[in-house]
């Protein structure tokens, strides 16, 4: 497949951001990779993996009641870590094969986080991804490649298992 959007090489370093966590907090992860990458690349910062992970924590799957993460949780979480950060915002969608497209192929491509569901026949179930490239096979299928949050920073999934994306923008 003829891939478009970031070069896998840019997140292998973060194949090692591994979610220990029972019950799961792959919303966190993706957000703090997410985070990451953005700070790295756009301000050349860097953080601490547990110093990130720790604060997104508390603002992505800590500041509600109930469990596991939605869209809302991850765009609320980054739009409070991004309050010191001039001009940017973190923005959602509910259909991926439209943003994830639109973002990867424009003038300054950035990953995003898509959820994953398990009625939509996620191997990953409900889950969170970090998708930097996407393509499609000889038979038109859209497939996205993504840091898993499961040690694998070149996982593929199917477009038709995705369901909300998030990502962070200029105002």
């Amino acid at each position: 497949m003829q891939w478009t959007g970031l070069e896998s090489k840019r997140f292998e370093k973060y194949k090692t951001w591994k979610n220990k966590h029972k019950p799961g907090i792959c919303g966190t992860y993706v957000a703090a990779v997410m985070l990451h990458d953005f700070l790295s690349e756009t301000y050349d910062i860097q953080i601490a993996e547990e110093k990130i992970l720790r604060g997104v924590k508390q603002v992505v799957d800590d500041w509600m009641p109930y469990r596991g993460t939605y869209f809302w949780d991850l765009q609320y979480g980054l739009n409070y870590m991004l309050k010191g950060v001039e001009g940017w915002r973190a923005a959602q969608h509910l259909v991926p094969e439209i943003k994830v497209k639109e973002i990867l192929s424009g003038p300054n491509p950035r990953p995003l986080a898509v959820g994953t569901s398990k009625i939509l026949g996620s191997r990953y179930k409900n889950h969170w991804v970090l998708v930097y490239a996407y393509a499609y096979d000889s038979k038109g299928k859209l497939h996205f490649k993504c840091y898993d949050n499961h040690g694998r920073h070149e996982a593929v999934i199917t477009a038709t298992e995705a369901i909300a994306c998030v990502w962070i923008e200029k105002n």
